[in-house]
């Protein structure tokens, strides 16, 4: 997989984010909170950042063919972006937990689950 991702250091961050997307018990109990020694911190503005502004694999991931992700992730990450950019849209700037409470956001974890399921099974995170 290597030698077809151009930017792993970029993947690295999406797979991250899909990680968190993907855990609801860990969204509810590290978004927000910085670990005890100040090194970690999680939230969905993060996570939602780097897939649409730091590696743009959101809302069209086949421009990330190649630089980050492989043709056979795209159709994951399209679902994944179907289900969270209506929410993104209709919550804005809301905290993170009217996300975890929209009827929908079940949707985002399975998308971001299933999502997280086929990049690890093309290697992954290649930092790791």
């Amino acid at each position: 997989m290597s030698n077809k991702i151009q930017y792993p250091e970029m993947r690295a961050q999406v797979v991250t984010s899909l990680r968190s997307l993907s855990n609801l018990e860990h969204q509810r109990t590290r978004w927000g909170k910085l670990s005890e020694d100040g090194a970690y911190y999680d939230d969905l503005d993060l996570n939602v950042h780097v897939f649409y502004d730091d590696t743009m694999v959101l809302p069209d991931p086949v421009e990330s063919v190649g630089s980050i992700i492989t043709t056979d992730e795209v159709d994951v990450l399209e679902k994944l972006n179907s289900v969270l950019e209506p929410i993104i849209d209709e919550l804005g700037d809301q905290p993170d937990a009217a996300y975890l409470a929209h009827p929908g956001w079940s949707a985002v974890v399975n998308a971001a689950a299933d999502a997280v399921q086929v990049l690890e099974r093309n290697g992954g995170d290649p930092q790791v």
